[in-house]
């Protein structure tokens, strides 16, 4: 096969993606992690839900140690050397013509490491403002739950959202509250934390999970629900979360001024994340 890049030829080992379905139909999986100190934080748990997620798609997942050497080779010749950077996990599912994978592979995985995307430090204090994307999430299928190479639908929301918004909060198309565009969402209301339930739909996030852990272990309750977007007009705190932000607490949504980073559950969790190296560094 002949390919070109922008007209230029490609060479022989970068070939390799002319042929790779992860970049002709999105067939693959990706993990984003953050690395502080030279260390990825919550390996085991995106190496964990990668495998998962290659079990939904049945992708050959390779073994754990594979991806661990290669992360420290990548870092021992990385021309990056900041305290805090970004790790990508990509798994496709290798080469192969069609839509059938039968007959496709062996599976590849890829790793890219690259500096830490810096934001301003009023997302987390005071928080942002938010608000309804206008374009709805898709569920019902298995292979909507995993974080597969195919973000088209991120990308149309995103692209559907006003840039005065960092993040929004995405229904699915029965309008039930699923997630945020790029994370996960929370809401608390007399005493209880809240974020949807993502058994059919959206992605169930590592830092929503170590979120979700953390505040059982400290007596706080969590709820699990099915619910529309009535329920934020009644909210004390809302935040949304990923594994490189850490939390965003809100302060505006619907036209109503909330606490941000002053609420008790988003105060608490950011003084937590600073201590792993997430968050705001001023």
């Amino acid at each position: 096969m002949a390919a070109t890049v922008d007209g230029r030829d490609l060479g022989t080992e970068a070939r390799i993606l002319a042929f790779d379905r992860a970049l002709h139909y999105g067939d693959g999986l990706f993990e984003t992690i953050a690395v502080v100190a030279g260390v990825p934080l919550f390996w085991d748990a995106h190496i964990a839900r990668l495998a998962h997620g290659a079990k939904i798609l049945r992708l050959l997942m390779p073994d754990p140690l594979l991806w661990m050497g290669d992360f420290q080779n990548l870092l021992r010749g990385a021309a990056i050397k900041s305290h805090r950077m970004l790790l990508k996990l990509i798994l496709s599912r290798g080469d192969g013509g069609g839509y059938g994978s039968p007959g496709a592979g062996p599976a590849r995985r890829y790793l890219f490491l690259s500096e830490w995307p810096e934001r301003a430090w009023q997302y987390w204090e005071p928080g942002i403002a938010t608000a309804l994307c206008p374009v709805p999430l898709l569920t019902g299928a298995s292979f909507l739950t995993v974080k597969s190479l195919n973000r088209l639908n991120q990308v149309a929301a995103r692209d559907a959202l006003s840039p005065e918004y960092p993040e929004g909060v995405m229904l699915d198309q029965a309008g039930i509250l699923r997630e945020g565009v790029m994370s996960n969402l929370f809401w608390t209301h007399s005493g209880v934390v809240y974020t949807p339930d993502l058994t059919d739909g959206g992605i169930a996030g590592i830092q929503r999970r170590v979120i979700l852990d953390g505040l059982d272990a400290r007596g706080m309750p969590v709820r699990l629900v099915r619910c529309g977007a009535e329920v934020l007009q009644d909210a004390e705190e809302i935040f949304f979360s990923n594994s490189l932000i850490g939390i965003w607490p809100v302060r505006h949504y619907a036209q109503r001024l909330l606490p941000g980073h002053a609420g008790p559950v988003a105060s608490a969790l950011l003084a937590w994340h600073r201590e792993m190296g997430l968050g705001p560094q001023r």
